[in-house]
């Protein structure tokens, strides 16, 4: 220095210990209840906006159709086919003797 006095003294650097376990941010530090609200409030207000989406049967048919014409649907093979209808048959089924009880 200037005085002719050096110092070799360094800054002390404090470490903080980060905690063991992160505290939930966001959704996942609400209450389902609190999700809920919040997600409701999304929804009404998109619509009051008039930038939800609102499918007509027009635009689903068009939106269902996109994926063939792109070349990226599903190719269901025989088993494939096979294997989804006897789950959707017994999950009807299962449906029916639910309401039945």
């Amino acid at each position: 220095m200037a005085d002719g006095t050096e110092s070799n003294a360094q800054p002390q650097v404090q470490l903080q210990e980060a905690p063991a376990t992160p505290r939930p941010r966001g959704f996942a530090a609400m209450t389902p209840e609190e999700r809920r609200a919040l997600g409701s409030k999304g929804g009404k207000t998109a619509h009051q906006r008039g930038t939800a989406n609102k499918f007509t049967p027009e635009t689903a048919s068009v939106a269902g159709r996109r994926p063939h014409v792109n070349g990226t649907a599903h190719k269901w093979t025989s088993e494939e086919a096979r294997e989804a209808g006897r789950k959707g048959g017994s999950a009807l089924r299962r449906r029916r003797q639910g309401e039945s009880s």
